[in-house]
């Protein structure tokens, strides 16, 4: 399964925004990306840190391993198709206080709980399949509108090899970040 091939190296980027538009279709983000490859370390995590190419302020990521990023993916999933076993079983034991039940409560209490325990599969699942590479920062920017003049943590698992949301990201440093497009780490780059 190519999720769980991890790459030895990952594309860590640091932006600047530059200018933040706003308007009825949504926002639009202007940003100077300074970026680094780097290489994940053999085991455990380290720490990366890239100068912002514009204003000097330094961005930190934590990179992990190949090893912990594989771990941490597994846990995720685990974990995730363990609460959709127990929503099964939820649902199984909890049909027949449902079937027998003369009030309200039984078939409220078994529909609240299986709400939550498919939510909670479904955001481990997704966790798991969109945001987990191995990399960490404070200032990870997951899409949305961002203050002008403040700094994104962005990341590129694919190093270029698959095609990207952004715009202009090939040939210059500035990008235009519009609605449509989905930045690195966010799942779709």
């Amino acid at each position: 399964m190519a999720f769980w091939r991890v790459r030895d190296r990952i594309r860590l980027e640091a932006g600047h925004v530059l200018d933040v538009a706003s308007g009825g279709d949504g926002f639009g983000i202007q940003y100077c990306e300074t970026a680094l490859t780097a290489k994940r370390p053999m085991r455990g995590k380290a720490e990366q840190r890239i100068r912002c190419g514009h204003c000097g302020h330094v961005i930190v990521f934590t990179v992990y391993s190949a090893a912990l990023t594989r771990r941490h993916r597994f846990v995720a999933y685990g974990l995730g198709a363990a609460l959709l076993a127990v929503a099964v079983l939820v649902y199984g034991i909890g049909i027949d206080a449902v079937v027998s039940a003369t009030g309200p409560l039984w078939p409220l209490l078994l529909a609240v709980s299986e709400i939550a325990l498919i939510v909670l599969a479904l955001g481990f699942l997704g966790y798991a399949a969109m945001f987990e590479y191995g990399v960490r920062s404070p200032r990870m920017w997951r899409g949305g509108p961002a203050p002008r003049y403040s700094h994104l943590a962005m990341f590129d698992p694919h190093l270029g090899n698959k095609p990207l949301a952004r715009t202009g990201r090939a040939s210059s440093t500035i990008h235009h970040q519009h609605t449509d497009d989905r930045p690195p780490g966010s799942g779709s780059t």
